[in-house]
């Protein structure tokens, strides 16, 4: 066990494991200007990052548009749209024992244009599909474990959870409650924590206390493989 402040005792379980984790939002460029993003403040991916820190894991954060100046003895790999993550993940991802893809990614980008576009030219924006980076991130895997967050309203929490579970080929995912926005820059959060043989619900909460009930359960599927 760590101690901190002679009170607070972590266990070591994720000693010795090489985890990865994203957090914030990319953002995808409009013109030289502008872009269109998200509203992820990036909370959550921070937090699980610090706690799967304190639980003796050597931790690399993808960060999307946050400010990372908390994350102490974090290797911090800064990136800003969803082709600059794409990159981060596939130079990181053989080395990782554990992804936890907690960023929003955004789902099309626009075609950009160069230089600034006039506002008389807004009636309408060509988009694009971006890459489903946890797919495909996925089908690349050797042994490493991978969970996923899945942002949906409360009626579609658990059919879309399961999903993306099965569709991503994940672990485990987060099923997590956006309805009227209220979980965008929150420090609380609510859902399903689900695997293909379980689902946990989780009732609002602290989003500390969410990383740590996630790392629980990961470390305990963890320890069940290698039985």
């Amino acid at each position: 066990l760590q101690v901190f402040n002679s009170q607070v005792a972590v266990p070591q379980d994720l000693a010795g494991l090489k985890v990865l984790v994203t957090a914030g939002g990319t953002r995808e460029a409009i013109d030289d200007v502008r872009f269109i993003g998200n509203r992820s403040s990036g909370k959550q991916g921070l937090a699980i990052a610090k706690a799967a820190k304190a639980r003796g894991a050597e931790v690399t954060l993808i960060a999307a548009n946050i400010d990372t100046s908390s994350t102490f003895d974090t290797k911090i790999v800064a990136v800003s749209n969803t082709e600059q993550l794409q990159a981060a993940l596939k130079n990181e991802f053989a080395s990782t024992d554990l992804l936890i893809m907690a960023a929003a990614v955004s789902d099309a980008r626009p075609i950009a244009t160069e230089g600034k576009v006039k506002k008389d030219q807004y009636k309408q924006l060509n988009l694009e599909e971006t890459p489903d980076l946890l797919a495909e991130i996925s089908k690349s895997r050797a042994k490493q474990f991978i969970v996923g967050f899945a942002a949906e309203e409360g009626a579609n929490l658990l059919q879309e959870g399961n999903r993306k579970l099965a569709a991503k080929g994940l672990d485990l995912i987060y099923a997590n409650n956006i309805e009227d926005g209220r979980i965008f820059g929150s420090d609380k959060t609510s859902g399903y924590l689900i695997s293909k043989d379980s689902t946990i619900e989780i009732e609002k909460m602290n989003k500390e206390t969410l990383a740590s009930k996630l790392l629980d359960v990961v470390v305990e599927r963890l320890n069940s493989h290698n039985v």
